[in-house]
């Protein structure tokens, strides 16, 4: 955490210098307006980059060609032709090299659609969703790691009948663009530690939580949006 917030100062600390440098006129041909998307789209494909997003990547790369389609000559193909390819680059790449980590004890592969989960788990609980939506209801008294995946479809997970281990815990999301939405007791503590590339980590709800059971959010979301719901 410490190096991305060493990383993403250094890099609007340029930003706010190429900004001067335009309005000086040594960009004469590019707009302040088109620096500032310049800089947000290249810090998204360098942030992406370093995690291997292929999602942030391919739609970063589709955004500054169509900023720049009339210096690069390709306003023939933008700005649906690009984003189009890469809609369906995004999706190849996920199917043909998805990123895994192989920790967990359990691994289940849902339908396209709709379908809960409701059975007994041990310490690592994980599920993979495709074009489609999981109910997952986490059932642990040794609760200690939990992977979800999700692409094109939903997950909900309800961790309210689930017990802690140790007082710490890891909820790990790999979300492209697909919502999830976790169903978490109050009084539990989360430490967001996720990374987001047009996405978000939103919560519901007031928590009462005082430290002893904390739970760290990781993993990656692009183009989605994941729901924590104290209840």
């Amino acid at each position: 955490m410490k190096k991305e917030k060493i990383f993403w100062g250094l890099f609007f600390i340029f930003g706010a210098v190429f900004i001067i440098f335009g309005r000086l006129g040594y960009l004469r041909e590019v707009s302040v307006f088109s620096l500032m998307l310049t800089i947000f789209f290249a810090a998204m494909l360098i942030k992406s980059l370093m995690h291997l997003e292929y999602t942030g990547i391919l739609f970063s790369i589709a955004f500054l060609c169509i900023i720049y389609a009339g210096p690069l000559g390709i306003t023939a193909v933008t700005p649906w032709t690009v984003l189009g390819a890469a809609l369906l680059g995004s999706i190849g790449c996920h199917l043909l090299f998805p990123s895994r980590k192989k920790r967990w004890k359990e691994w289940h592969r849902d339908e396209p659609f709709e379908s809960v989960i409701d059975e007994e788990d041990g310490t690592a609980v994980c599920h993979r969703t495709t074009f489609g939506s999981t109910v997952k209801y986490v059932n642990s008294d040794h609760f200690k790691y939990a992977q979800f995946d999700v692409s094109f479809g939903e997950i909900k997970a309800y961790f309210d009948n689930a017990e802690v281990e140790g007082g710490d815990a890891e909820i790990n999301v790999d979300v492209s663009f697909a919502g999830m939405e976790l169903f978490l007791p109050k009084e539990w503590t989360v430490i967001n530690q996720a990374s987001a590339v047009f996405g978000a980590v939103d919560e519901k709800n007031r928590n009462h939580g005082d430290g002893t059971i904390r739970i760290r959010l990781t993993g990656r979301i692009s183009f989605g949006g994941v729901t924590i719901i104290y209840v």
